[in-house]
């Protein structure tokens, strides 16, 4: 299963350059984070380039290749560390975002909740109905944002 996660929004209208220096800042935390990045095989992927064109653009999105041993809960737990040792002034611009299938789900504070969220995100998606997570197939997240 694939996802995408970046820190900001792309689409949200927000000028990219922070939100682009985080996510390449938080795809090098998450290579060094033993509890995701062992679970995960992880590429960097530059907007608009689906066609396989360059684009001028920075890094956008980080693509997630997920393991048998991946946690949605230790997804939100790496990125709140990420979120701690960023300067206070930063911390409010590096929301996680994730994206499956279409959908996408927003994290803003890192909870239990939003681990939840990140799991039935993968489980709707899963066509065997079983997510690494646990999440039972077909789940809607009413919080989940396109």
């Amino acid at each position: 299963m694939r996802i995408r996660i970046g820190d900001g929004d792309p689409g949200d209208g927000r000028p990219g350059g922070d939100a682009t220096d985080l996510t390449g800042r938080f795809a090098d935390w998450l290579v060094k984070d033993r509890s995701v990045g062992r679970h995960v095989t992880l590429t960097r992927e530059r907007a608009g380039t689906a066609d396989g064109g360059m684009s001028g653009q920075a890094l956008e999105w980080i693509g997630l290749a997920l393991g048998s041993g991946f946690s949605a809960a230790g997804l939100v737990y790496a990125h709140l560390n990420f979120r701690a040792s960023l300067p206070p002034r930063r911390r409010s611009a590096a929301r996680l975002v994730v994206e499956h299938n279409g959908v996408r789900v927003v994290i803003e504070d890192g909870g239990p909740a939003d681990a939840a969220r990140i799991a039935r995100l993968l489980g709707a998606g899963d066509a065997a109905g079983d997510s690494p997570d646990g999440a039972a197939a077909g789940e809607e997240d009413p919080s989940a944002r396109t």
